[in-house]
């Protein structure tokens, strides 16, 4: 089959954001596009809104210039998406709040063309299922893909119903039912020894407060850093919200088979007792949140079945660490980049390999960098978090946060994952900057 003449039939597994990102890349190109879900329903694209991070739909996200491009460019209208602006990065001392050092983040479209915006991921979730839906690309809810014949390619769901299509994309995260049958070896997603409270706190709440009504009036990403424990918050819904996402050593809270559970107050209040009073007031705001459980894998080396016909993307090949942002923005890179791939290869096994080929260095780079971050955000107060301090202010490649350093930034935030000759290009790039 000419991929060049004739549209396909493509399959995708999981409705999350991989799974919608993928959809609507394909669409662009005429590929008639059927997504399954195990889910009965979308609780990430609920429209009611809420405040409780309670519910397991998580809560903000960060879209950085290399996912922004391409979400605008497939149908994503960011003016009727209700979000923050992200003008400044600020990285703190846990104890007194002191700076460590901003980045400022208001040159993101004059140097890297789009902006780097702060939003809801039900917001997101939402708004992608709509273009999705306008589009035509054909969503089948409840349907939980047990096994594969790669073969043909078919997907085998619960139902027993069979899902065959000309290829199959895998979008189904980080407890992925494919990956072990795609690759052929067996595997277990790894416990980082971290976990992640997700939380939500009304924006009026702030307001109400002298010392918080910063955090929503000068929209930034701020960063807490502290020994075993950081804290990242930032203003969601135009300021209706503001969301804090806590990364810090488990204490058993979670196990192999609950990796999601709900928190305390007043245990939260307890852990960060000892931090800056504007630390302690968002901990007393707080009212309820989840405790998600922070896993990941060792890269892969494939990401592709060996028939040719199926692939892996997002979370379920290369599942990143919360601590650099990206996880989103490298699945819609991966869409990105089989969309070009399939209009530009002569046949479905080539476009596989080619974007095996381009998107697996980059994504495994970030992930590492991902990785080195739980480390270097959590260091002990002494002589290494004084020298980390240090070298977080200097815009050389000395700096340990891997966006620090404006080449690296420039490698992540201005990369388009559609244009191949950019991809091609990269590798003697990172070779000389990262």
């Amino acid at each position: 089959m000419s991929l060049k003449s004739e549209p396909l039939n493509i399959l995708i597994v999981g409705a999350g954001l991989g799974g919608l990102f993928a959809s609507l890349a394909l669409r662009q190109d005429g590929h008639r596009v059927t997504l399954l879900d195990a889910s009965a329903e979308f609780k990430e694209a609920r429209t009611k809104p809420f405040i409780s991070s309670s519910s397991k739909a998580g809560a903000g996200i960060r879209i950085p210039p290399n996912s922004t491009r391409l979400l605008r460019r497939w149908g994503i209208d960011f003016d009727k998406l209700r979000k923050c602006l992200c003008q400044e990065y600020h990285f703190l001392r846990w104890e007194d709040g002191s700076t460590i050092t901003k980045i400022t983040f208001e040159d993101m479209v004059s140097r890297h063309g789009e902006p780097y915006y702060l939003v809801h991921r039900a917001d997101l979730h939402a708004s992608l299922l709509a273009v999705a839906i306008e589009a035509g690309i054909v969503i089948h809810k409840n349907k939980h893909v047990t096994s594969y014949d790669f073969s043909v390619p078919m997907a085998i769901t619960t139902d027993s119903e069979n899902w065959a299509a000309d290829l199959i994309i895998c979008a189904d995260g980080i407890k992925s039912t494919a990956r072990p049958l795609l690759t052929g070896r067996p595997d277990n997603p790894r416990d980082t020894g971290d976990v992640a409270y997700r939380i939500l706190i009304p924006g009026q709440d702030l307001l109400d407060e002298p010392d918080l009504a910063g955090l929503i009036t000068h929209p930034a990403t701020t960063s807490w850093c502290g020994p075993d424990a950081h804290l990242v918050g930032y203003p969601i819904r135009d300021g209706e919200l503001y969301n804090i996402v806590v990364c810090a050593t488990s204490k058993g809270e979670t196990t192999d088979d609950t990796w999601v559970v709900e928190g305390d107050n007043e245990e939260l209040c307890a852990r960060f007792s000892g931090w800056e009073p504007r630390v302690q007031k968002l901990c007393r705001l707080t009212k309820s949140f989840m405790k998600w459980r922070l896993c990941d894998l060792p890269a892969l080396s494939t990401w592709i079945h060996p028939s040719g016909n199926a692939c892996l993307l997002g979370d379920s090949c290369h599942p990143m660490l919360p601590y650099l942002a990206q996880g989103a923005a490298q699945a819609a890179e991966d869409a990105a980049t089989i969309r070009r791939a399939l209009a530009e290869d002569i046949d479905i096994r080539s476009a596989l390999k080619r974007y095996e080929r381009i998107r697996n260095p980059r994504a495994s780079l970030i992930q590492s960098k991902t990785r080195e971050h739980q480390y270097i955000l959590h260091i002990d107060d002494g002589q290494e978090q004084c020298w980390r301090d240090e070298l977080m202010r200097l815009d050389n490649p000395s700096s340990p946060i891997f966006w620090g350093y404006e080449l690296r930034r420039g490698w992540l935030f201005s990369h388009d994952a559609e244009k191949m000759e950019e991809a091609t290009a990269e590798a003697r790039f990172s070779r000389a900057v990262l």
